[in-house]
């Protein structure tokens, strides 16, 4: 349902009519000639809770009108005292227990004071008059679910003298030219009020009392109509609503009651009285807020709708209490340079003090470039480096700021102790095969000889005295007049290389001769070794542990002499940092060093052997993790062999060597955190 606004003659007498949620508008008109101009005063609202029910006891001079309406989103017992006025100091109470938050007081208007039931569910409810005092009370208990709701609210109670429900019907004005429709009152968004700032605000669907005999009938009777055509289109829309899911992130931040109205060439100043009726805020207007205002909105929430207004004219708002000020941005600024100057002259007029400050854990000296960002531009701050202190000048009213910084730097840090282990390991194998053999023979006519060739090499089987002796071998004179019997020579002459086994064979004849050995070497190899540093540190703190040899070098640069020392160390390097979850993040660096026998050394200056890592790591609490690693395989075959003959399958053994060589080294950087406790 849509809603109209025209501006009526120069005066811009606004006639309106808002359909808003599910409630229909209240008309209000003058107050009749009869009207009481007396008072009733409420001088107390007390809350009393007991595991059966909640009281709530409204006291006053005089007999209380009251008019009950119950609201949701939040849940809420809205009680409105005609012609009455609050002479109370507090405006909020809060509640015990279920099912009563709180009570929120307040004069919704000079005739009507107002006190707002914050419930925690839809609790029933009654409300009694003793004597002067009009008491509501709740149950505790939930009610049965078979129990309508209907009778849940109106059920009967023993203790209350007597339960009545008035209700103060509006009355319409006989004058229409004069009349003002004002909007209802609706509750306010949650970021325009505070907890006990404003009163929520209730639209009931009442009764008008019906002059008779008179043209005003008619009238209050199509007035009426409209309400109820205005309250069921409501109720259907407010549904809708209801069960709709929000769209849009920036609908969710819009909490008031949607409206829809049709402006054209309405000054502004009328529109933000019809945004004080309907929210029931006081709105002040700055001098230079002036213009004219059209705009067709349908179905959208009035903040929203006072939002788009203040854009589109240039103004901001300001909200203090349930007082709303409208101005112009240019005002604003202007204000707020003027504070700003303000605040910071007064802040010059300030005479400085001198504060000092012990620190426990935290060094003077390096809080200092962080404390200064603070201070303003007549303070400053020392560093006292033998007592560890800070001594700090500048105006009182940021001392407190210096202050709640330095409790929240100044704390005992949490420290880790980090392990690292280095872990080498090697492993070796090497295989070597060979063989030597001699033949020698001839025909039985002796014209054809074969033998092997003694350059080759001689086999160290002699032949002895009273042997046949084979032929190639011959017995030389030595030249001490001895005679020695020499060995057979060798046709293939291909040994291992540092032979830890072997075999031979051998035959002796007239005719031929054989000598064959063969040799063999094989090893295997398995070492480890382990480094284990450890450090322990503080938080966000470098810390260093190392062991092993300094090695001195000696240099000469323009004839001068000088020695330096280069570490051959195990060294662990590393800077750890506690998360918010209890993890460990790392800078570490791992480094091995060991003297290098192997290499010959340079002038005397030794090789060395390293092994090192570097790096950044996140690691739980207690947790392990290999930071880097290394391996290496090395694999040798050589074969030394008789041209072609070495070459030939299965027997081509018989005229090679073979010797294979496989080694292998791993290298791995195990890292191990623990936070200490306490």
């Amino acid at each position: 349902m849509t809603t109209n606004w025209r501006a009526l003659g120069c005066g811009c007498l606004i006639l309106a009519s808002v359909m808003l949620g599910g409630n229909p508008a209240i008309v209000r008109g003058q107050e009749s000639a009869g009207a009481s101009t007396a008072a009733t005063v409420i001088s107390s609202v007390a809350i009393t809770q007991d595991p059966q029910r909640a009281a709530i006891r409204v006291e006053g001079a005089g007999r209380l009108d009251v008019h009950a309406v119950r609201m949701q989103n939040p849940e809420r017992l809205v009680l409105d005292f005609a012609g009455a006025r609050l002479s109370v100091q507090k405006t909020s109470i809060p509640g015990v227990s279920a099912p009563v938050r709180g009570v929120r007081l307040g004069q919704f208007r000079p005739d009507v004071a107002r006190v707002v039931i914050d419930l925690t569910g839809s609790t029933p409810y009654q409300i009694a008059h003793e004597g002067d005092a009009v008491v509501v009370y709740l149950e505790t208990q939930p009610a049965d679910a078979s129990t309508p709701a209907e009778v849940r609210s109106t059920a009967a109670v023993n203790t209350p003298k007597e339960v009545s429900y008035t209700t103060k019907a509006p009355r319409l004005s006989s004058h229409d030219e004069t009349s003002n429709v004002a909007a209802p009152h609706f509750p306010l968004p949650n970021e325009l009020t505070q907890p006990s700032a404003a009163l929520a605000t209730a639209s009931t669907t009442s009764q008008p009392s019906r002059p008779e005999g008179s043209a005003q009938q008619a009238a209050q009777q199509a007035a009426q109509q409209a309400m109820q055509q205005a309250s069921t289109a409501a109720s259907t829309v407010a549904a809708q609503q209801a069960t709709a899911p929000a769209t849009t992130t920036q609908a969710s931040r819009y909490t008031g009651e949607p409206i829809s109205v049709n402006l054209k060439d309405v000054d502004l100043k009328d529109f933000f009285r019809l945004i004080h009726e309907i929210s029931g805020l006081n709105v002040v207007l700055d001098p230079n807020v002036k213009g004219t205002l059209t705009i067709v909105l349908d179905e959208v929430p009035w903040d929203q709708a006072l939002d788009i207004v203040l854009i589109n004219n240039g103004l901001d708002k300001q909200l203090n209490g349930n007082v709303l000020r409208v101005a112009t941005r240019d005002t604003l600024k202007k204000e707020a340079e003027t504070a700003r100057d303000l605040q910071k002259a007064q802040a010059e007029a300030v005479a400085p003090v001198t504060v000092t400050r012990v620190l426990s854990y935290a060094n003077a000296k390096t809080m200092v470039a962080t404390l200064k960002k603070f201070l303003s531009a007549r303070g400053d701050i020392f560093a006292d480096d033998r007592s560890n202190q800070l001594v700090i000048r500048d105006i009182p009213s940021v001392i407190p700021t210096i202050d709640n910084l330095i409790r929240q730097l100044d704390k005992k840090s949490q420290q880790v102790e980090i392990e690292a282990r280095v872990v080498q390991a090697s492993r070796s194998f090497s295989q070597d095969i060979g063989v030597q053999w001699g033949f020698a023979g001839t025909t039985t006519s002796g014209r054809t000889v074969f033998g092997g060739a003694p350059s080759v090499g001689v086999s160290p089987i002699q032949t002895g005295t009273g042997l046949p002796q084979p032929p190639l071998i011959a017995t030389p004179t030595s030249s001490s007049g001895g005679s020695t019997t020499p060995g057979l020579p060798f046709n293939v002459n291909l040994p291992a290389g540092a032979p830890t086994s072997g075999f031979y064979f051998g035959h002796r004849s007239p005719n031929f001769a054989v000598d064959m050995f063969i040799t063999m070497a094989e090893a295997k190899g398995v070492g480890k070794l382990l480094s284990k540093p450890k450090v322990i540190t503080q938080n966000n703190e470098k810390a260093t542990v190392k062991q092993g040899t300094k090695i001195p070098i000696q240099t000469t640069i323009n004839n001068t002499i000088s020695v330096q020392y280069v570490d051959a160390v195990l060294k662990l390097e590393v800077t750890p940092q506690i998360t918010a979850e209890g993890t460990v993040f790392m800078d570490v660096l791992v480094e091995n060093t060991q003297i290098d026998n192997g290499i010959p050394r340079v002038y005397g200056i030794p090789a060395l052997d390293t092994q090192s890592a570097e790096t950044k790591v996140l690691v739980a609490d207690g947790g392990t993790v290999v930071i880097g690693g290394i391996i290496v395989t090395q694999q040798q075959t050589s074969m030394t062999q008789v041209p072609i003959l070495g070459s030939l399958p299965v027997i081509g053994r018989l005229f090679s060597e073979k010797a294979v060589t496989i080694t292998s080294s791993e290298l791995l950087f195990f890292l191990t955190p623990r936070i200490i406790p306490g």
